[in-house]
């Protein structure tokens, strides 16, 4: 099955104080790292949301994740769509070939993302009408909603921990054995 991955790097990391797409996670940056989990889940193409030269810019600026895979759709070249979030440092590439191999849209009970979507006309009217929408729903999990994606269960739920702050990128690194 081929798969688009669109990993989700346009956030302001106001938290983090820094940049969390070009913090370094055993030698790479976040960025780096999360292309290549990517493309060991069996990724064929790899998009990368973020405003800067180079990658995909948002079309509607300040409107979140949903604005960078909105963005992203018109380059997407396969049916099912891998969605990433670039703060994931303990994310292995076991989890993503789980969420992959389901057969529809699918995320893990305890985090909306990653997750899998299937890119259809359906998923653009929909985001475009959310986001265009002052009182729209411009969460992940109610894109999930809308789809219908399965909900599936992941032993290793902190694999599934964002760092937004530099506590928890902290915490990370020291689970991982980098501090």
């Amino acid at each position: 099955m081929a798969i688009t991955a669109v990993i989700l790097a346009g956030g302001a990391s106001r938290r983090m104080g820094q940049d969390k797409a070009l913090m370094q996670v055993a030698g790479r940056t976040q960025l780096d790292r999360m292309s290549a989990l990517a493309h060991e889940a069996g990724c064929e193409q790899v998009l990368i949301s973020r405003n800067g030269e180079g990658f995909i810019a948002d079309e509607i600026a300040d409107r979140g994740p949903l604005g960078g895979v909105l963005s992203a759709l018109p380059h997407c070249l396969y049916e099912t769509l891998l969605l990433l979030p670039v703060d994931m440092p303990l994310l292995s590439a076991d989890a993503l070939q789980l969420l992959v191999e389901q057969a529809g849209p699918a995320y893990f009970i305890n985090s909306a993302m990653p997750c899998v979507l299937k890119n259809e006309p359906a998923l653009r009217v929909y985001l475009t009408e959310q986001l265009c929408d002052d009182a729209g729903d411009r969460s992940v999990r109610g894109v999930l909603n809308w789809s219908g994606a399965a909900a599936i269960a992941w032993p290793y739920d902190y694999q599934l921990q964002n760092t937004n702050t530099p506590q928890q990128w902290q915490r990370a690194l020291t689970f991982l054995g980098e501090q």
